[in-house]
């Protein structure tokens, strides 16, 4: 081959080149659906993380006044606690904080299909929790007058359901002559 034919196929393959234009990239959906339902999941939890950081900082402001007991329901077994690790609980008769107890555990009974409702709400966002049993510890705090002030559930099951939960849990109110408490309970969720 001559210089002459090599300079021309050179050309030619130049020309070709210039003739492909632009390279365009195009986006995979499946990248794109993977990538919103990351940015979904990232916002879930850090709406998790300012609604954790917003009650603990409530909690830390409330330490102090000694004023509130815990009553913890595990199973048949009743456990009284005190408002901050290593302080004493107030003074508080036993047959109170079992009649309490039970007027809670009413309360969240009664609640039990709404309680499900919101669960099987969860389930329609989360198809992950179809096949499992869910233990929900339930955690209500109540005023001296007993009127309903906060709620906490665990496991978290996505903002639908702690909305709903919220929604169903501001309905409870205790008999007005009991005390200060916050009650911790569990609730299984299947699905049905």
């Amino acid at each position: 081959m001559s210089r002459t034919s090599i300079t021309v196929v050179a050309l030619l393959f130049a020309g070709l080149a210039a003739c492909k234009g632009e390279t365009v990239v195009k986006d995979n959906p499946d990248t794109l659906r993977d990538l919103d339902i990351c940015k979904k999941t990232l916002d879930e939890k850090n709406k998790l993380v300012t609604a954790i950081q917003d009650e603990n900082a409530r909690l830390m402001r409330n330490q102090g006044s000694g004023a509130e007991i815990v009553v913890a329901i595990e199973g048949n077994a009743l456990t009284v606690r005190p408002p901050t690790p290593g302080s004493t609980p107030p003074p508080i008769d036993n047959k109170v904080a079992a009649a309490a107890s039970k007027e809670f555990l009413n309360l969240v009974e009664k609640s039990r299909g709404s309680i499900q409702k919101c669960y099987e709400q969860a389930l329609k966002k989360n198809s992950a929790l179809q096949a499992k049993t869910i233990t929900l510890n339930v955690s209500a705090s109540f005023s001296s007058q007993g009127a309903y002030q906060s709620s906490n559930f665990s496991p978290s099951l996505g903002d639908v359901f702690d909305n709903c939960m919220k929604t169903v849990a501001s309905k409870w109110a205790l008999p007005g002559n009991s005390p200060a408490m916050t009650f911790k309970a569990q609730v299984s969720l299947t699905p049905s």
